[in-house]
């Protein structure tokens, strides 16, 4: 790999809109020079398509491309893609904005109606803040109602989860959350989407994941992961008694 000491140069080349799947494309330059070998890697924010390959190594000429798949049932929705590489010690990315989707059959393949009793249960959460770690104990709301009807079947206008944390004089709040992809299993419940951060640590959109795996005797364990463009984070593992409220289960079922 040869590369003068001048700025390089990422560029990226993504449709404004991407069904499924498509091909980006791009070069690196320094100095106005090609750069072969490099290797590219590939992000999006929210964390919902997949690269093939990733990383990708540079041609003679500066350009590479890989292809980009959006899962089944991913609704429309507006995705930041990155592309980092780092030549003679100089890291350089680049960002584009897009808008993918990919339609299918099972935009609510379960529903479900979580949460936990009381409104509140102890836990302690991993928090990343400008670069700098730190842990936090306190309490935890956790809600989430995804496709959820009481008739044997699913609405998928019912579309809501929210996260809010307390500890001392900090809060950390997720609302508005909005799904990207549900699933169900027998004994679990999953929603990936983002919501707008609130409190006094973070503000701004975040990719959230919120899992629960359903335990005897009216409890559960909550494992949530939170992340921005901006690698700012948030995680929590605990357990705690449920919702009386509280259903998991397939479209043709009734609480």
């Amino acid at each position: 790999m040869v590369c003068s000491e001048d700025a390089c140069v990422l560029t990226l080349e993504v449709p404004a809109n991407i069904s499924c799947e498509a091909t980006i494309t791009g070069s690196i330059f320094c100095g106005g020079d090609p750069v072969s070998g490099a290797d590219i890697s590939f992000s999006s924010f929210p964390n919902i398509v997949t690269f093939s390959p990733n990383p990708v190594v540079s041609l003679a000429n500066g350009t590479f491309s890989t292809t980009v798949t959006v899962p089944e049932n991913t609704p429309f929705t507006s995705v930041l893609i990155t592309a980092t590489t780092t030549v003679n010690g100089q890291t350089v990315s680049t960002h584009v904005g897009t808008n993918v989707e990919c339609p299918g059959p099972d935009e609510c393949p379960c529903k479900f109606r979580i949460g936990i009793q009381g409104n509140s249960a102890p836990t302690t959460v991993n928090i990343t803040q400008q670069g700098v770690p730190s842990t936090l104990a306190g309490t935890i709301n956790v809600t989430a109602v995804q496709c959820f009807i009481t008739a044997p079947m699913c609405n998928p206008a019912v579309d809501n989860f929210n996260i809010t944390f307390g500890s001392g004089g900090t809060t950390i709040n997720f609302i508005q959350g909005r799904r990207i992809h549900i699933d169900c299993t027998a004994n679990t419940a999953r929603v990936h989407g983002t919501a707008m951060a609130s409190g006094n640590l973070f503000s701004g959109i975040f990719d959230v994941e919120i899992i629960l795996t359903l335990l005897p005797g009216d409890t559960g364990t909550w494992q949530i992961n939170a992340s921005d463009l901006f690698g700012n984070t948030f995680t929590t593992t605990f357990t705690a008694t449920l919702n009386p409220l509280t259903f998991v289960g397939d479209c043709n079922q009734q609480p």
